[in-house]
């Protein structure tokens, strides 16, 4: 019977835990905006960043990886955006090197990332919309 259980257990831990490179809360965000350019077809000349207080609270003081020590929502949005690569979910980063970083900055320069509070009663609660011309992408990550 325990040899029942714990594949149980195993199996529920295969489904629910995802591998994430660094803290989950800017790689979702860098995930989110690679997937509203993904879904865009462009990279967007502007975005919002709409979070759940707990998120702005644990994204303010982290690192985003694979950015050269970049913090910040606006870091983890420009650097999903820049570089991202949506296939890869919450590793979304990982294949950034210096080129990137590079990348990344000059796109964190040049592109009005706003940052607001969600009036969500979700912890967890990320929402990107994006601007390319007349088109744009929304993109929302809860719970």
């Amino acid at each position: 019977m325990e040899k029942k259980i714990c594949d149980t257990y195993v199996e529920i831990l295969r489904q629910e835990l995802v591998p994430a490179l660094g803290c989950t809360e800017p790689i979702a965000i860098a995930y989110a905006c690679a997937k509203a350019r993904e879904v865009l077809g462009c990279f967007p000349e502007a975005m919002e960043v709409w979070c759940s207080g707990n998120i702005i609270k644990n994204v303010k003081s982290v690192f985003v990886p694979n950015t050269g020590g970049l913090r910040g929502i606006p870091a983890a949005a420009a650097a999903g955006m820049a570089v991202g690569d949506p296939d890869l979910e919450l590793e979304v980063l990982s294949k950034a090197g210096e080129a990137e970083q590079a990348a990344i900055q000059a796109y964190l320069e040049k592109t009005p990332i706003a940052v607001k509070l969600a009036d969500s009663p979700h912890i967890f609660d990320i929402l990107i919309r994006a601007w390319c011309g007349e088109d744009q992408a929304l993109v929302r990550i809860v719970d």
